[in-house]
């Protein structure tokens, strides 16, 4: 960044390049310096923002979802994304990018738009976006992929008794740290077979 690189920072990633990040859920730190690349703020909220979200960036139709504690507080910054809810998301200063929005690469059009400015950017020439590439055609074969690989190796009889009756109680059970009820967590052990 402080060479005029691009750089495209994703929910993190753009909280770190924030001025300060006020975080007393998560990490419980409290305050804490960010890299002050952009002229804004985060504060951790402990309602967890978990949504679908739609709108433009870049001129382009635009979907992806958000998974966060942060918010934007105070920015002074030009904003990324328009939001059709929420309104403007995320910043840009010069070629530096960054939102909360998750999954903006799937966006074909965007991406496409968005290389050609970062390869520009980047003093990159003759560079070319490949246009047919298409992410949900993509994405749909890797399930199909890892949903043959399930069929043939997992015991979908097994599987389904356990959906339909439980686990049985002798069950070994994982718990994480901060759950409630882990003190009473079984030892895991595992069967030999």
């Amino acid at each position: 960044a402080a060479r005029g690189a691009p750089v495209v920072a994703i929910c993190g990633g753009f909280q770190m390049l924030a001025r300060t990040i006020d975080d007393t859920i998560e990490s419980g730190r409290g305050r804490v310096d960010g890299l002050g690349v952009f002229d804004l703020d985060i504060s951790f909220s402990t309602d967890k923002t978990l949504r679908q979200v739609s709108g433009t960036g870049r001129g382009e139709r635009i979907g992806g979802y958000e998974i966060h504690h942060g918010r934007v507080v105070g920015s002074r910054e030009d904003t990324w994304i328009v939001d059709d809810v929420a309104g403007p998301e995320g910043a840009v200063r010069g070629a530096v990018r960054g939102t909360h929005w998750h999954g903006l690469l799937a966006n074909d059009a965007f991406r496409r738009r968005l290389l050609t400015e970062v390869a520009a950017e980047a003093g990159v020439r003759g560079f070319r976006v490949a246009g047919d590439t298409a992410v949900e055609g993509i994405r749909r074969r890797q399930v199909d992929t890892m949903a043959d690989l399930v069929a043939e190796h997992l015991d979908m009889d097994a599987v389904m008794r356990l959906i339909a009756t439980g686990p049985p109680a002798s069950a070994p059970v994982i718990r994480h740290h901060l759950d409630p009820d882990a003190g009473s967590a079984q030892t895991l052990s595992w069967p030999n077979d």
